[in-house]
């Protein structure tokens, strides 16, 4: 019943949009802006082609005036082209409306191939297909490690396109 009433009440509040919301409890409600806290949050995002993402986070608060969900505990999948990521991170910064999410602290990036990339801050640009950092990073595959200063990786290519000095480490 809680579920059906959060749905019901996503629908109300927000409008139409193509976002899903699922959570265990309601807190601090503010009905003046529909600004609210929502633990246990699951967003669900429908891309061109056959991208999805999905968020989830222990802990959100939703800024309406703003459309910006701010995450803590965050964990995301992206699933594209046959590809998929696991993403998770210590805190994050949702805006639906643009569909980019800055994460924050221990990110951590893994593929189905075995790839696995560190960094303490992340871009994700869902509709470009987009992850960016202007962090130092680790990327570590099973045959080659890669540190860097920066880089953007194009999921729809595999394409890791890396900016300043860089280390690479073949086995």
């Amino acid at each position: 019943a809680m579920g059906a009433l959060l749905v019901i009440s996503g629908i109300l509040l927000f409008g139409a949009r193509y976002w899903a919301v699922s959570a265990r409890s309601l807190k601090n409600m503010l009905p003046a802006d529909v600004d609210m806290r929502l633990d246990n949050l699951t967003l669900n995002e429908v891309g061109a082609g056959d991208r999805t993402m999905s968020i989830k986070a222990d802990v959100a608060q939703y800024f309406k005036t703003k459309d910006l969900f701010v995450l803590e505990r965050v964990r995301a999948i992206i699933l594209t082209e046959g590809a998929r990521y696991n993403i998770d991170a210590d805190k994050g910064n949702y805006d639906q409306s643009l569909k980019v999410v800055d994460l924050s602290g221990n990110v951590r990036v893994a593929d189905q191939d075995g790839g696995l990339l560190l960094t303490e801050a992340l871009t994700m640009k869902f509709n470009e297909g987009l992850l960016i950092s202007e962090e130092p990073f680790c990327y570590s595959t099973p045959s080659v490690d890669l540190e860097g200063l920066s880089f953007v990786y194009r999921t729809r290519e595999k394409l890791l396109e890396v900016e300043g000095r860089t280390h690479f480490l073949y086995r």
